[in-house]
């Protein structure tokens, strides 16, 4: 009885020709610049001697016919003497060399072939000008802002006395201006506070707005439209209050100025209360589904992930972000060693992947705007691998305060 070996497969390996391909093409376009600006001289020794061969043949040319010319006169001019002078006179015309071009037409291609190595050597210097610009630390301040929804304060709300959504909404992007607040995560933000800061506000856009409907819109994503474009943007069904599914928004911004991208992120996560319940198993789960997505869009090609959100959650939520070694928060801990929380947190947070450094941490009272803080950072993306920035030692953590 035969036996047949089971059939292995193996992960195909690149070749080192593979890997060191694209180098070598750099390598081969920097020296053909290179050489295009000392090659000036060179060629035009070549036209000078090209053009003083070219003299020569023709009068070496102009040498030959004489002497045929007068061999055919001696030779008569009977009809076949002439004709065969005349093969032979084809004969000759026919092993002749070629035509060498004309002084202006090699001084044309000399030109033409100058053109084109500037052309190249400009388009490599735009390239190495994005690159450069797209590894480049970049500065933005970011926050995270529960406004306290405006059905909280209208009537029949449980903050009675608090001002109207109207004055506290007016009070909200006052903050946010006088805090240079480039990149937004609100949470609580109602359809009626939404239009208001789409009227009042007009610097900034936003994602879902109101495209994902009356839920959705509590959790938008606000950035300044003069230092971000949007390049994409999707939703995360997040498990709330008994375990209701809501969109949560994800959205990947790019630098107008600079082309650095990152993606944001903001959730809610469900309270305890006595109208809501014990949601603490709902937390774990919306926790456990939000690091896993990050993690996942961070490690598929680097882009560095900010997440903002009013998780009700402080040591909890710090360790569950940060186990995998991924996240940091502005906060300030430490995961190195184990879970280490800061000394003072909120239940709002930010989160920076690797390739995000914090600095300038605060939490900014709102005053009667909201019954939350306003949390607030400056965000440095650094290099791809997070090297740069500010860190407060060896561990990785942040200094925050």
């Amino acid at each position: 009885m035969n036996h047949k070996d089971p059939e292995t497969t193996s992960t195909p390996r690149r070749s080192r020709v593979e890997l060191w391909a694209p180098f070598l093409v750099l390598a081969i376009v920097a020296a053909v610049v290179w050489a295009s600006f000392w090659s000036d001289s060179s060629v035009d020794d070549v036209a000078t001697d090209r053009t003083g061969a070219s003299q020569a043949t023709a009068a070496s040319d102009a040498s030959d016919e004489a002497e045929s010319s007068e061999e055919s006169g001696e030779s008569g001019e009977s009809g076949e003497g002439a004709e065969d002078g005349g093969q032979g006179q084809r004969s000759g015309s026919a092993g002749a060399e070629p035509e060498h071009p004309k002084p202006e037409q090699l001084e044309a291609s000399v030109r033409r072939f100058r053109a084109a190595q500037r052309r190249l050597a400009s388009r490599v210097s735009r390239q190495v000008e994005v690159v450069e610009q797209r590894t480049q630390p970049f500065e933005l301040q970011v926050a995270s802002y529960n406004v306290l929804g405006d059905s909280h304060t209208g009537p029949g709300g449980n903050k009675p006395g608090w001002p109207d959504a109207g004055p506290r909404m007016d009070m909200t992007i006052a903050q946010l201006r006088s805090n240079g607040i480039d990149v937004v995560g609100f949470q609580e933000f109602e359809e009626s506070q939404y239009g208001m800061f789409t009227s009042r506000a007009g610097e900034y856009s936003l994602y879902p707005g109101m495209s994902l409907g009356n839920k959705s819109v509590r959790f938008n994503i606000a950035w300044r439209s003069d230092m971000f474009s949007l390049v994409e943007a999707h939703t995360l069904s997040i498990p709330y209050a008994g375990g209701s599914r809501i969109a949560m928004p994800v959205v990947l911004l790019e630098s107008i100025s600079t082309g650095r991208r990152a993606w944001f992120a903001n959730f809610h996560n469900p309270a305890d209360t006595p109208r809501l319940g014990n949601n603490a198993r709902w937390r774990a789960e919306a926790a456990a589904i939000e690091v896993a997505h990050l993690t996942e869009l961070h490690q598929a090609d680097g882009t560095p992930v900010i997440a903002t959100g009013d998780y009700n959650e402080r040591a909890e939520i710090f360790c569950r972000f940060t186990a995998g070694g991924v996240f940091t928060a502005a906060a300030g801990g430490s995961s190195a060693g184990g879970c280490a929380p800061p000394p003072s947190m909120q239940v709002d947070w930010i989160f920076g992947s690797t390739g995000v450094a914090f600095a300038g941490y605060a939490v900014t009272g709102t005053g009667q705007a909201s019954d939350h803080s306003m949390i607030n950072a400056t965000a440095t993306l650094t290099g791809d691998d997070g090297t740069d920035g500010s860190t407060d030692g060896t561990d990785g953590s942040t200094d925050g305060q």
